[in-house]
């Protein structure tokens, strides 16, 4: 028995690393700005996020220090698209990371976005 568990183990073993590099490659196809882990002067005034192919954007959301959420007006697309910009309310000094969640070619896929305003 423990033979067959190994051995099932190992054939799978290449598949779930390919699908781990496949999810965790979506940052690549995505241009931000602010870039990620940019330290800005001032806060930004919205947040852009450019795909390399056009998706659908589901979810966005703003985390400041300690996980506290920074409500923002967002509604998920309805229509693909490369480019969307996302208003932020004033933002003060301080860590955030910007989540997002989008659809297309086929997948779905994610991404967290990291900037610091002085």
């Amino acid at each position: 028995m423990k033979r067959l568990i190994v051995a099932l183990a190992l054939a799978f073993a290449p598949a779930t690393a390919a699908f781990a590099q496949d999810a965790h490659g979506d940052n690549a196809e995505v241009v931000s700005v602010p870039a990620d882990d940019a330290v800005l002067a001032q806060a930004p005034g919205n947040v852009s996020l450019t795909f390399e192919h056009a998706v659908v954007l589901t979810r966005v959301e703003v985390h400041a220090v300690g996980e506290v959420v920074v409500p923002i007006s967002f509604t998920a697309a309805t229509a693909a698209s490369t480019t969307y910009s996302i208003p932020l309310p004033a933002l003060a000094s301080g860590a955030y990371e910007v989540h997002w969640n989008a659809t297309g070619d086929g997948h779905a896929m994610e991404g967290t976005l990291h900037f610091t305003v002085q």
